[in-house]
């Protein structure tokens, strides 16, 4: 179901990569890297959206994954988890649902150790997200939401307890709206809407199907109900091709 019911749209709050070169410096060496430049944050997946393709590698090996020490450095001063107890299981396949989406590329972690922090609010069954920091126009119905207020000093990524274990996908859903909206420089947020606003015709709907796209790529098993799920949450996941342009660019930006 669509995460919002009217309402203000949340905001994106894209990526700098031109300036505050300093700040990446003193902020990276957290983890142990002692310099940072553009190049350690580039996402060259982003050729492929752009009309062209990746340029062959050198050789035969994978780019490296992101190390456990950069994950830990994110997940210690950028996760934030808020809200009530919940089952000590529950909460643990949530936190490490999140980090799969920056476990296959590096340079996405060290772009969201950059950028605000994402308070993680797991909410009890029966509960509303609006009692728990979403705004009013939250659909008290949806299995997660991802909010990021213009003004705040972090983000918002809310999860059904019900739904943690029962769909996996869903952590990686919400997560990659946070790197959507946080981690894309302006111009890679242009060359997603290029190319597809002339199929989704919304901004909302674009991020939607990048979120769902990333479902597909971390290897989401569906239930009847997903794949019939109205408007085009369902169609987009029924007519999902790993061929396509787009799903390679997603396999390549996130490297499941």
């Amino acid at each position: 179901m669509d995460e919002f019911e009217g309402g203000a749209d949340r905001a994106a709050a894209p990526f700098d990569l031109t300036t505050g070169r300093a700040r990446w410096q003193e902020q990276l060496s957290r983890t142990g890297k002692t310099a940072a430049t553009p190049m350690d944050l580039a996402l060259p997946a982003f050729s492929l959206v752009r009309g062209g393709d990746l340029f062959e590698r050198s050789s035969n090996k994978k780019p490296p994954r992101t190390s456990r020490e950069l994950l830990d450095a994110w997940a210690g001063q950028q996760l934030q988890l808020a809200g009530p107890k919940v089952d000590a299981e529950v909460r643990d396949a949530a936190v490490q649902g999140i980090l799969r989406v920056l476990a296959g590329n590096p340079a996405l972690a060290r772009r969201m150790l950059l950028v605000r922090p994402v308070r993680v609010v797991v909410v009890p069954k029966g509960d509303d997200f609006r009692q728990h920091g979403f705004p009013r126009h939250t659909n008290p119905r949806a299995a997660g939401v991802f909010w990021n207020g213009p003004t705040d000093d972090h983000a918002l990524l809310g999860l059904r307890e019900e739904r943690v274990l029962a769909k996996p996908w869903l952590m990686v859903h919400e997560m990659t709206h946070a790197v959507h909206l946080l981690a894309f420089t302006p111009k890679e947020r242009e060359d997603i809407d290029r190319m597809l606003m002339p199929v989704y015709r919304s901004q909302r709907w674009v991020e939607e199907a990048l979120a769902i796209y990333a479902e597909r790529a971390f290897g989401a098993r569906y239930d009847e109900d997903d794949l019939a799920a109205p408007g085009l949450y369902g169609k987009t996941r029924r007519d999902w091709d790993p061929r396509h342009v787009f799903s390679l660019f997603v396999a390549e930006l996130f490297r499941p």
